[in-house]
């Protein structure tokens, strides 16, 4: 198909450019959105604009009275891949056919399939590739929350679900197909509203990602989940039944669209990009896109997931845990935001992954609350004799404040010395403390270390991995993005465990003074 015949179905369907913005096919076989402007569009501006009625969802496809509704997570994906699967299987009968037609048509390299023979067949590559991000981030991508993979959930919806549904359509379904959709709705998918949810929005996924991206996508997220009117309708109503939502609302006005609107100007003739998450790592664009960028400035290493060499025992001990990283983020938030080796997280991103080493390759606060907790609780305190891990946790906070006290102290001095031999931490419990927070910090960097990789290579020096990588044939490009992705998150955990090493080498052999040498905290 020609991007002719795409065009042109987007006029029929009233999906708008802003005049002097085009999208063209790139030499990789894609479609991209640029400028053709000779001056800068100033923000702000709308680029694109798309009417909810020429979207793609479970609740707009042909077989929308069949398929299951989820409004998030992993199931959403899973329906809107049915969705959009037997929408591809009616061919031309599809009303959306010319905008399928300007998808890819295998699927896209998301590492969520790697070493999938059913979606990747006969490639050696893809089987290559899932060797090398075994124990990286990009494994946390491919699990849920409980460890089990995303794929068996994939397989299992693919049985229950999608080829009973269209073998009785009479639709010549196959996993592989499906596997096809699913990467597809992975990779492209936007959350529209409440009633749509996940959808296929034809030419905002023909955006490419940045992180400096000039664009992001805007939508009226609260319409009616039962009709999907903008405007008052009679589900608005307490005494109205509700009816099943089998069509969006006819009566939506023309006003209720997906827009793309600029975030900053779009220099001269340039390509223009929008942004798939703002805060998106390497694991999360391979997972889930199949690419990677450059600099690797949204990488972090994260723990508490199965496999990560964390793992909080129950809800009871995450809740608590959560509360007192909060605590310590208000109580001695300022002391450690004093440490080259620490930093303090966001609200979000404190609920959302704790235990983490950023891309300076800092701990955060959360991390370095979980390290002292290992030190308390291993170390001879009458006080705590007996105690569970839950009872040790609450009561950590005196003893956070005069560790994280002695090691900004500790971390000050050694630049103060200048080169001096020993220097003096009146606080012998805390710097016996310290130590076995270096060491529980230092440990688990460098044991996530050794369980990562190609099984053969697990341990490996970072040249040998680097022989690997110069040595591999040039078409093994997924296997070129794990190997540099495996080096790229080795490399942070080197350089944070080497900090926490030095700091106990440091603590180890000067001399610590003996006026606090009591156990209370």
């Amino acid at each position: 198909m020609t991007l002719d015949v795409f065009l042109n179905w987007l006029e029929k369907n009233n999906i708008s450019l802003r005049n002097g913005i085009s999208i063209a096919e790139t030499p990789e076989g894609g479609i991209s959105v640029r400028s053709n402007c000779d001056e800068p569009i100033l923000h702000p501006q709308t680029v694109a604009s798309i009417p909810k009625s020429s979207i793609l969802s479970v609740r707009s496809c042909s077989l929308r009275k069949h398929i299951p509704w989820a409004p998030y997570g992993h199931g959403a994906v899973l329906s809107l891949s049915l969705a959009l699967y037997s929408e591809m299987l009616k061919g031309a009968g599809s009303r959306w056919y010319p905008y399928l037609q300007s998808l890819p048509s295998t699927p896209v390299p998301i590492a969520r399939l790697w070493g999938d023979p059913r979606a990747f067949p006969d490639d050696a590559d893809s089987e290559e590739a899932a060797r090398w991000i075994q124990g990286t981030e990009i494994q946390r991508e491919l699990q849920d929350e409980d460890g089990s993979p995303l794929r068996d959930e994939a397989y299992a919806f693919h049985k229950s679900e999608v080829q009973p549904l269209l073998d009785s359509m009479d639709l010549n379904a196959s996993l592989h197909g499906f596997l096809h959709a699913y990467s597809l709705v992975c990779s492209r998918a936007f959350l529209v509203d409440t009633f749509h949810g996940l959808s296929m929005v034809p030419v905002a996924d023909a955006f490419n990602h940045a992180h400096e991206n000039h664009v992001q996508l805007a939508s009226e997220f609260h319409v009616c989940p039962v009709c999907g009117s903008l405007s008052e309708c009679p589900h608005d109503r307490e005494d109205v039944p509700t009816q099943d939502a089998d069509t969006p609302s006819s009566d939506s006005p023309s006003s209720d669209t997906v827009d793309m609107v600029t975030v900053r100007s779009i220099p001269p003739r340039a390509e223009i990009f929008n942004t798939y998450g703002a805060d998106l790592g390497n694991a999360s664009l391979l997972a889930r896109y199949g690419f990677a960028l450059e600099g690797g400035e949204m990488d972090v290493v994260t723990f508490g997931w199965p496999g990560s060499g964390i793992i909080l025992d129950d809800d009871h001990d995450q809740r608590v845990f959560r509360a007192v990283c909060a605590r310590a983020e208000e109580e001695v938030g300022t002391i450690l935001g004093q440490s080259a080796l620490i930093y303090t997280q966001g609200e979000e991103e404190r609920n959302v992954r704790p235990l983490t080493i950023n891309s300076d390759a800092q701990a955060s606060v959360g991390l370095f609350v979980w390290a002292v907790w290992t030190a308390v609780s291993e170390g001879p305190h009458p006080e705590l004799e007996g105690a569970t891990d839950s009872e040790t946790l609450p009561v950590l906070l005196p003893f956070l404040r005069r560790v994280a006290t002695v090691l900004v102290q500790l971390e000050s001095l050694r630049e103060m010395a200048d080169g001096a031999e020993e220097f003096e931490i009146p606080d012998d419990l805390a710097c016996q403390l310290l130590e076995g927070t270096t060491e529980a910090l230092a440990s688990l960097c460098r044991t996530r270390i050794a369980g990562m990789g190609k099984k053969d290579y697990r341990g490996a020096s970072a040249e040998v991995l680097g022989d690997v990588l110069d040595n591999l044939p040039l078409q093994y490009r997924k296997s070129r993005l794990a190997l540099e992705y495996l080096l790229s998150e080795r490399a942070l955990l080197e350089a944070c465990a080497a900090g926490w090493e030095e700091t106990r080498a440091c603590l180890s052999g000067n001399s610590i003074g003996g006026n606090d040498s009591d156990m209370e905290p």
